[in-house]
């Protein structure tokens, strides 16, 4: 008898950040079912609070007609983490350095490098109909899962 594959988790949710719990709730779900080590949890957990509060503030314009949804997934090897919004879009080398003495004190612009510092992969496409696309993933060590 094979071991059963990993179950995946989706969520489509209105850009207004009220909807974070719901964020959250599934995120702990999905923290649950891979049996993720503690920080390896927090990581992730707060890998997916940057960008789905990204797509729902920057992307959707807090516009609560727009959605943004998120994927996670994880084949036992790998954790893949897909996020979405219906935004303009951007480009991850126009981001303003947050680590430069001129942005050390501004209150936002931390999280693209929260994200890139912690996942192995991390690939911005433009969404078939409009809107952008984060790709994650985080390759998964012994040491990761309880």
């Amino acid at each position: 008898m094979s071991p059963k594959a990993p179950k995946s988790f989706a969520l489509t949710i209105p850009s207004r950040l009220d909807e974070m719990v719901t964020v959250h709730a599934l995120v702990g779900e999905a923290i649950k079912e891979y049996r993720l080590s503690d920080e390896l949890a927090h990581w992730i957990e707060l890998t997916i609070s940057e960008s789905m509060i990204n797509a729902i503030q920057h992307g959707n314009k807090s516009d609560p007609t727009k959605e943004a949804s998120l994927q996670i997934s994880s084949d036992g090897n790998m954790i893949e983490i897909i996020v979405e919004d219906e935004g303009r879009g951007f480009t991850l080398d126009k981001i303003a350095d947050p680590t430069d003495g001129a942005n050390l004190l501004k209150p936002s612009g931390r999280g693209i490098l929260i994200i890139r510092s912690f996942m192995d992969e991390v690939v911005l496409s433009q969404r078939e109909g409009g809107g952008s696309r984060l790709r994650m993933v985080k390759k998964l060590r012994g040491d990761d899962r309880q």
